[in-house]
């Protein structure tokens, strides 16, 4: 198998993050409708992982302490359990003076189930599944499903391996949207380690920083990546997977249609970071980012990244909108 390699290891040597392969999908249900799908998409990702020889090894307390736990038979019995039904029934139902009230509205969500590949020593691999408060009158929140594979697992397996595992999790989810692609990876301190990335952010436009909350999205885009899932009813409103193909001409860009009036938009083989010191600029994402301007998130993710100015957190999240900036002349982009 060819080997893959990124246009630029991640080679900073800051604890604490990585960059990774990011599969996340934003699904307008409560728990109760995608439980019985969730339990089966992680018995899909251990199986992809194990190929490679990953393994989630580490549980997260999903209540107020939030301690790390080790999977073992007993804990992965515990772990099946949250996934299989809600643990609160609508909020409308509780007294909202009480202090378990006052605690799920500011955590925001139903269920958490998070697991990782290592506590001191994170791996990369991660399953995350959060699950949206319930109200008979949803609100503008969304459940999420995420996974993460490190970059030794695209080396190792190939960026097509990855395609398939994005395509296995997205074939039974009723998605309103989703994506895939690079992106960086935080153990903790996030708000401290961001400010220090401001130009490998500049540089590497293909890199993301996952969003902390969903709140207010609607049924906006969540940024530009590698690829791009799309649902109902937004895939209606692009008109549909042949009127994308008609607006997307960059040669490496594809739009395939999946089963359930849903569509996939893939930027190439294999997702690139970009280098604007060289002149790497990636058309293919940002003639996508054209197309989907009026259907992005029309600000930085919900709340600013701490360091940042307004300035710079617009021109990070418009970085495929905007010019690029100046960069040495590469014979490869035209």
């Amino acid at each position: 198998m060819d080997s893959y390699t990124p246009s630029e290891h991640f080679a900073m040597t800051l604890p604490r993050v990585q960059l990774v392969l990011r599969i996340v999908f934003y699904l307008p249900h409560d728990h109760g409708v995608v439980a019985p799908v969730v339990r089966r998409l992680l018995d899909i990702y251990l199986a992809f992982i194990a190929a490679s020889g990953g393994a989630l090894t580490t549980g997260e307390d999903p209540d107020i302490s939030e301690a790390p736990f080790p999977l073992t038979p007993a804990t992965w019995e515990e772990v099946h359990q949250e996934l299989k039904k809600a643990r609160f029934g609508p909020m409308e139902d509780r007294d909202q003076d009480s202090i378990w009230f006052r605690i799920l509205t500011k955590r925001g969500f139903d269920t958490l189930v998070h697991l990782t590949g290592g506590e001191s020593d994170p791996s990369g691999y991660e399953f995350s599944f959060r699950s949206r408060l319930p109200w008979r009158e949803p609100s503008g929140e969304y459940s999420v499903l995420s996974v993460k594979v490190p970059m030794q697992f695209l080396e190792d397996q190939g960026p097509e391996k990855a395609f398939e595992l994005a395509r296995a999790l997205a074939e039974p989810l009723p998605f309103s949207t989703g994506h895939a692609g690079l992106s960086l990876s935080f153990t903790r301190g996030r708000s401290r380690l961001l400010p220090l990335l401001k130009d490998h952010l500049v540089r590497h436009p293909g890199w993301d920083v996952p969003r902390e909350s969903t709140w207010g999205m609607e049924e906006g885009i969540d940024g530009i990546h590698w690829m791009t899932f799309l649902g109902a009813p937004l895939l209606d409103t692009l008109g549909g997977p042949e009127a994308i193909r008609a607006r997307l001409q960059h040669p490496e860009t594809t739009v395939q249609e999946l089963t359930g009036s849903r569509a996939l938009i893939r930027l190439g083989p294999a997702p690139l970071a970009g280098d604007t010191k060289l002149g790497e600029t990636l058309p293919a994402y940002r003639e996508l980012a054209r197309f989907l301007e009026p259907w992005l998130q029309p600000s930085p993710p919900f709340t600013s990244f701490e360091g940042y100015t307004p300035e710079e957190m617009r021109q990070w999240w418009r970085r495929f909108l905007e010019p690029p900036p100046a960069a040495i002349s590469n014979p490869r982009e035209g």
